[in-house]
Order: C-alpha cells, then structure tokens, then sequence
C-alpha cells in the first residue's frame, strides 16, 4: 500500500469526516470529534492536509 499505518487511519478518517459534512446536520466540532479529534483546530489543519481544502469550503 506504501503508508504507514497512521496515515491510513488519517486518510480513512479524512474521507469519513468529508462524507460526514456533506451529509450529516452536526456541527464541524461534532464531526471532528466523532472522527477522532479533539480540537476542532487541529481536524481543520489536518482536513485541509490532506483534502485540499478547509471543512468549510468543502461544504
């Protein structure tokens, strides 16, 4: 696969939280959180990582 298992599990949750936002009525916060955050900050940082893009503008 050529990752490491951290950035497997960064990647899934990424793809989990851009499914969630799309179609789910909870907050960023929420959603952050129930992929594994705790800071709503630090999922924003990392969303963009490896999306492209902030939560936001994903939206």
């Amino acid at each position: 696969m050529g990752r490491t298992p951290l950035e497997y599990l960064t990647r899934w949750r990424m793809h989990k939280a851009a499914l969630l936002i799309r179609s789910d009525e909870r907050s960023l916060a929420q959603i952050a959180r129930s992929v594994g955050y705790r800071s709503e900050a630090a999922f924003n940082r990392k969303f963009k990582q490896e999306i492209g893009v902030t939560p936001c503008l994903f939206l």
